[in-house]
């Protein structure tokens, strides 16, 4: 019965590990996208100074974050491979890395804030249409469904959709 216990709450444990391990918001807002707004955005050479001088502190203070839930991952995982399961630790470990990902959310926020505040009238207007589809609840939903659909190894929309689709082709309902 014990065994059985540890294997469930590795079982859980870790599922929720895989989780925060997706791609947040704050990835993709530093790649391709933040190519695409620079450009989109028409930033003077002070501007993208700025901007780009705003993104590598905020990125420095990310790193810093993480570097803090993979220590605590790595502590959480150590104590499930040693079998030394101690709720109170495990509570709080996986609280510390909840208010850790909550300071990820906070710096973000505050990035954007700062680009904002740089900007003139007409790039503000731009910036805030892209920022309003970036938080949009919807793209995140869809972007979530990806995670899972890249972590289980399924391509598309996934089994479901394709499911969806096939019974939509022979007359079925949606």
């Amino acid at each position: 019965m014990k065994k059985l216990s540890v294997l469930i709450l590795s079982v859980l444990l870790l599922g929720n590990l895989s989780i925060f391990s997706q791609p947040t918001e704050d990835d993709l807002q530093f790649g391709p996208r933040c190519d695409r707004l620079k450009e989109l955005l028409k930033l003077t050479p002070e501007q993208e100074k700025k901007f780009n001088d705003l993104k590598y502190q905020h990125q420095q203070g990310v790193i810093d974050i993480r570097a803090k839930i993979q220590k605590n991952r790595l502590e959480l995982k150590k104590m499930i491979d040693d079998g030394n399961i101690d709720e109170k630790k495990i509570l709080q470990l996986t609280d510390d890395n909840s208010k850790l990902q909550g300071d990820i959310k906070y710096s973000a926020t505050k990035h954007w804030i700062d680009v904002y505040k740089m900007l003139n009238d007409d790039q503000k207007a731009i910036f805030t249409k892209h920022l309003s589809r970036m938080t949009d609840p919807g793209m995140m939903k869809n972007r979530i469904k990806a995670g899972i659909n890249k972590w289980m190894g399924r391509k598309g929309h996934g089994m479901m959709n394709e499911q969806r689709r096939g019974m939509s082709n022979k007359g079925g309902m949606q």
